[in-house]
């Protein structure tokens, strides 16, 4: 989950010319739980019959859906990646869906110069494990490494976080290359920030990572929370608000690229974006921000480059906490359905040029 900054600069689409774009490829975060800067309750257990349903109706006939999964690395005690996913792996691409886990870095307070060998080992372990599924398309090396103050959310809290993303993304491509994997994509995401700090982290991948942090990265990835995390809507226009986050955001993201040597070739994935229901949070607030979102996103794609697109999340960790950081879902915690399942669900099957057929509750 991301945490962006407290302002907002006016950005708009790049102005060069862009040649038209093919479609994005859609996706979600297919579990309830998420990090949280506040506190937050239990996440209900998984139905996994219901949760395979309601993904099913998400996926656009005849293109792909992608699953956004999450395993963590805490120390040289972690389980491995494996046996972390294997299981949700297998069970989403036998479905028939495709799949991509982040690698959080998250080595505990113990490790005050953190733990960057190890963390490449097991990036390096993912990648070996799941690359010979060709459903299997992609890796984000850590989560939010530029935010330092959410710890349950964001890996930039964890001594050597910077290093781990140079490394990390380094050791995930010379796996796929050296296995032959390559249909595994290697990137990493930034929490959309207007932190004056941002120069410095940017530049510092760029110094640290040189040549061969370049040439290993295949997408940059933009967790970008609008009316949430970050700037406001202001005199209550929240489409507005929205919209104008993502084009900034996404400007934003671009410029400070710049600075790490990145070159405008290199794609965009949305790799958070969400709105969560709650007190004083409605869910026909929650279907405003995304259809807002996803309109920016989808109309400036060809500009930006962006190739792919995650809502977050499918599921309420609880819906009957207090905290919205409880409830991210498109789904009630029993799979019920809120307005935003019906709205995201078209709204794939549209823009990804495909017919959406009549609708089903999950």
């Amino acid at each position: 989950m991301a945490v962006g900054g407290t302002g907002v600069r006016p950005g708009s689409a790049r102005t060069q010319s862009a040649a038209p774009a093919p479609p994005l490829v859609f996706g979600i975060y297919p579990g309830g739980g998420a990090g949280t800067v506040g506190p937050a309750g239990p996440t209900a257990p998984e139905v996994p019959t219901k949760q395979l349903a309601a993904l099913r109706q998400l996926r656009p006939a005849g293109r792909p859906f992608v699953l956004h999964l999450y395993a963590s690395y805490s120390g040289p005690g972690s389980l491995s990646p494996a046996e972390q996913v294997s299981q949700e792996i297998a069970l989403y691409t036998d479905a028939g869906f495709q799949t991509e886990l982040v690698l959080t870095y998250r080595p505990g307070d113990h490790k005050p110069a953190g733990d960057v060998p190890g963390f490449a080992a097991f990036v390096r372990s993912a990648v070996r494990s799941f690359g010979p599924n060709p459903a299997f398309v992609a890796v984000q090396v850590t989560n939010e490494a530029n935010i330092g103050n959410a710890p349950n959310a964001a890996d930039g809290y964890y001594a050597g976080a910077r290093d781990a993303l140079i490394q990390g993304v380094i050791a995930a491509k010379a796996e796929a290359r050296r296995n032959g994997f390559d249909q595994v994509a290697v990137g990493f995401n930034w929490a959309y920030s207007l932190d004056p700090a941002e120069t410095g982290f940017w530049r510092s991948l760029g110094q640290r990572g040189g040549a061969a942090f370049r040439g290993s990265l295949d997408w940059v990835g933009l967790d970008v929370y609008p009316g949430t995390w970050g700037p406001k809507a202001e005199g209550g226009d929240v489409a507005a608000e929205a919209t104008r986050t993502m084009l900034d955001s996404l400007t934003t993201l671009r410029s400070n690229m710049m600075l790490a040597g990145l070159p405008s070739s290199v794609p965009l994935h949305v790799s958070e974006n969400g709105y969560p229901t709650g007190p004083k949070r409605t869910e026909a607030m929650q279907v405003t921000v995304m259809r807002a979102s996803i309109a920016a996103v989808n109309a400036h794609r060809a500009a930006y480059a962006v190739t792919d697109y995650r809502w977050f999340d499918l599921r309420d960790a609880d819906s009957s906490h207090p905290s919205f950081e409880s409830r991210y879902g498109l789904l009630r915690d029993d799979y019920t359905p809120k307005a935003g399942f019906g709205v995201y669900r078209h709204l794939v099957a549209t823009l990804s040029g495909t017919t959406p057929s009549p609708h089903r509750s999950p």
